[in-house]
């Protein structure tokens, strides 16, 4: 949320800097009076006051530049106003939001106290310029009610978080924030807690394996923390690309995670802890290929994967990167993180 702020600041100050430009005090040359014709002197000069106005040049007026500097400062000052506050308006919208809080089991869970931080952007304590635009943070606690239920409103922001607490549970550790509104009564957000006496013995590790990027498959025991090109496991994996490359050189490369006697099931939700393996919806293999001019990369990126393991009697999840290219010692690379449970219960932590 920090960052959208900053970006709205300097959004701000391009508007405010660009009005300040086009209506800076202008400089005007103005002459006043309007000159008169001379008049010709016919005969010889007159001795008394009377003929005097007909027998002289009668000049005319000074013409003087007079400069009027037009200082539109109010008029200036009101159309920065009035720019700042609609930016305010833009961003304040109504909170309206709905969430529900849930067990382990999705049962809901009532009694949770839920503390929110309602950020809100302010208009300038003066006018001397965009940098007083600033923000306020306004703390809002509800409680969850017997379906587990609370709702946010009554008050304006550009955005919140969320925070849950209940004695014997613990919040996924998603770190979620929000626009001013979410959810509805009937779809309302869902926020999972777990019961702090839920803890089984998984098997767990990070391991880093460099490979040969040229097709060949590894296979890799998650209970020993092992990869091999041969012999028994829970994981196939192989990368390819071509032999020969140079540095800065792309290239078009493909690679394949298959689970052995077992399936795997991609995780989209990237606040998710993965604490509870589903148990439907795997699938034999996660596939992944690389064309030149399509947003080229090197690696696959962190992936996130529930695994089911020895023909389904075993759960587990994983984080896996796979480089066609690590570096000039190392051709691939294989990067795992791992939490596997034995007893055959989709419990993940």
């Amino acid at each position: 949320m920090r960052l959208r702020f900053v970006i709205s600041i300097l959004v701000a100050v391009a508007i405010i800097l660009t009005i300040a430009f086009w209506l800076r005090p202008a400089r005007l040359n103005i002459t006043t009076g309007t000159p008169q014709k001379a008049v010709p002197v016919t005969g010889a000069p007159a001795t008394d006051a009377s003929n005097q106005s007909a027998s002289t040049v009668v000049p005319p007026p000074t013409t003087l530049p007079v400069v009027l500097h037009t200082n539109p400062l109010v008029t200036n000052m009101a159309r920065i106003q009035e720019v700042i506050e609609k930016f305010v308006a833009s961003r304040n919208k109504p909170i309206d939001f709905y969430g529900q809080v849930i067990d382990q089991d999705s049962n809901a869970l009532s009694g949770v106290v839920v503390k929110s931080v309602v950020q809100q952007i302010t208009m300038p304590d003066s006018l001397q310029g965009p940098e007083f635009v600033g923000s306020k943070s306004i703390e809002v606690m509800r409680t969850t009610d017997a379906a587990g239920r609370f709702e946010i409103s009554g008050l304006e922001g550009e955005g919140f978080g969320v925070g849950l607490t209940k004695d014997g549970y613990e919040a996924e550790p998603n770190h979620r924030s929000f626009g001013p509104s979410g959810g509805s009564f009937e779809q309302p957000v869902i926020f999972k807690m777990w019961n702090t006496n839920i803890h089984e013995q998984l098997i767990t590790g990070e391991k880093k394996f460099p490979i040969v990027p040229d097709g060949r498959p590894y296979v890799i025991d998650l209970a020993k923390g092992t990869i091999s090109e041969t012999g028994a496991g829970d994981l196939k994996v192989w990368v390819k690309r071509p032999s020969q490359i140079t540095y800065g050189q792309r290239y078009d490369w493909s690679c394949e995670v298959d689970a052995i006697n077992g399936g795997i099931l991609q995780e989209t939700d990237s606040g998710s802890s993965m604490y509870s393996a589903p148990a439907n919806g795997y699938i034999p293999s996660f596939q992944f290929e690389q064309k030149v001019g399509s947003g080229w990369g090197d690696t696959t990126g962190p992936q996130r994967f529930y695994v089911r393991l020895d023909n389904g009697q075993e759960y587990g999840r994983i984080t896996i990167e796979l480089y066609a290219r690590y570096n000039g010692q190392t051709p691939g690379l294989i990067r795992l993180s791992y939490a596997v449970n034995p007893s055959g219960s989709r419990i993940l932590r």
